[in-house]
């Protein structure tokens, strides 16, 4: 889940497509009135987006021991 604000003044909004392009099946929500705290300028669809998430994704499955190799060595573990 990407969460943007289009008017973000600190990252901005091509970064979100950027990162949403390279991360299979994520799911990104731009916010059209809102700079970088999308949830301060639309409270309220910044929860409905997220609950729908919550209820519509499987958490991710974690396996700790690529997790620490990637800490441990970058993204791509010797």
């Amino acid at each position: 889940m990407i969460l943007w604000g289009e008017h973000d003044p600190l990252i901005p909004v091509a970064h979100a497509y950027s990162a949403h392009q390279r991360m299979a099946g994520s799911r990104l929500e731009i916010f059209p009135n809102a700079g970088h705290f999308p949830y301060r300028n639309d409270p309220l669809r910044f929860v409905k987006v997220l609950v729908d998430f919550i209820q519509s994704t499987a958490p991710a499955r974690v396996d700790e021991q690529r997790w620490r190799e990637r800490l441990r060595h970058g993204s791509r573990p010797s």
